[in-house]
C-alpha cells in the first residue's frame, strides 16, 4: 500500500506545482490595483462562503453535544469555522485596503469555473462541496456519513491546491501591494498546508487495495484539473488554454504506468 500512497502524493504534488505555475505567471507581469481586486474578490468569496453552513451545523450540533453529537466532531467543525472566518477577514481586509472602499459579501465574486469546481466536487461528496462553497447547508445525516471516507479524504487532499496560491503569494516582495498580499497570505498558508496533511493522513489509512488507489487517483485528477481551470480564470487567464492542457497532461504523466 505504501507505493500507492506515494503515487497519490506525487500526483497531488504535480497539480500543486502546476497551480503555482499559473499564479506565478500572473505575478510575472506588472499588475495594477484593478487586476488585484479582480482575483481577490474571487478568493474572498471562496474563503467567505463556508462560514454560513458551518454556523448552521454548529448551532444544530450544540443542542445534542455529548449525546448524539460527539465532542470531537463538534470541535472539528468549530475549528474549521474559526479558520474560514480568519481567512475571510484577512482577504476582505486586504481587498478594502487595496480597493479603498467598504465591501459586503454581496460584492464578492463566484466565477464560472469555480462553480464548475463545486459541481465536480459534488460528484464525490455533496457534503464537502457544500461546505467549501457555501452553496447549501449539509444535513446532519450527510455530515455523519461514513461511506464517503475515501472520497472525502481525496477531496481534502486537493483543498487549497496544496497551498499553491498561498505559497506563491507569501513570497511576493517587489511592490508595496505585493508585500501587503504576502503578509495576509502567509497567515493563511499554514492552515491550508495542514488541510493537505489531513487528507494525506486519512488516505494512508483508507487506501487498502488497487481499487481504492484508482478511485482516489481519479478524484484527485478530476478535482485538481478543474482547479487549474478555476485558478487560470481567477487570475485573468495568464496562461493559454493550450498551456493549461499541457499542465494537465504533465500531471497525469506523473503517475502513468503505476
Amino acid at each position: 500500500m505504501e507505493s500507492y500512497i506515494k503515487s497519490l502524493h506525487r500526483l497531488a504534488e504535480s497539480y500543486r506545482r502546476a497551480e503555482a505555475e499559473i499564479v506565478r505567471a500572473y505575478f510575472d507581469k506588472p499588475r495594477n490595483k484593478k487586476d488585484h481586486v479582480h482575483w481577490l474578490k474571487a478568493q474572498a468569496f471562496k474563503e467567505y462562503s463556508a462560514i454560513k453552513p458551518l454556523l448552521k451545523i454548529l448551532a444544530s450540533f450544540y443542542s445534542r453535544l455529548d449525546g448524539e453529537v460527539d465532542r470531537h466532531d463538534f470541535e472539528e467543525i468549530a475549528e474549521k469555522l474559526a479558520e474560514e472566518t480568519k481567512h475571510a477577514r484577512l482577504v476582505v481586509d486586504l481587498l478594502e485596503e487595496i480597493g479603498g472602499k467598504r465591501l459586503t459579501p454581496r460584492d464578492l465574486t463566484w466565477l464560472p469555473e469555480d462553480k464548475k469546481l463545486a459541481r465536480v466536487r459534488a460528484r464525490y461528496s455533496r457534503t464537502f462541496a457544500a461546505l467549501l462553497h457555501g452553496s447549501k447547508t449539509p444535513s446532519e445525516k450527510e455530515m455523519r456519513r461514513r461511506d464517503e471516507e475515501l472520497e472525502r479524504a481525496a477531496v481534502t487532499l486537493t483543498e487549497g491546491g496544496g497551498g499553491a496560491l498561498y505559497e506563491v503569494c507569501r513570497r511576493l516582495k517587489r511592490a508595496k501591494i505585493e508585500r501587503k498580499i504576502a503578509a495576509a497570505f502567509t497567515e493563511i498558508h499554514l492552515d491550508e498546508v495542514e488541510h493537505k496533511n489531513v487528507g494525506a493522513r486519512n488516505l494512508a489509512k483508507l487506501v487498502r487495495s488497487r481499487e481504492d488507489y484508482e478511485r482516489a487517483a481519479e478524484i484527485i485528477q478530476q478535482v485538481s484539473s478543474q482547479r487549474l481551470r478555476m485558478r487560470n480564470e481567477q487570475f485573468g487567464f495568464p496562461l493559454s488554454e493550450e498551456k493549461v492542457r499541457e499542465l494537465k497532461r504533465r500531471c497525469r504523466r506523473s503517475v502513468k504506468g503505476h
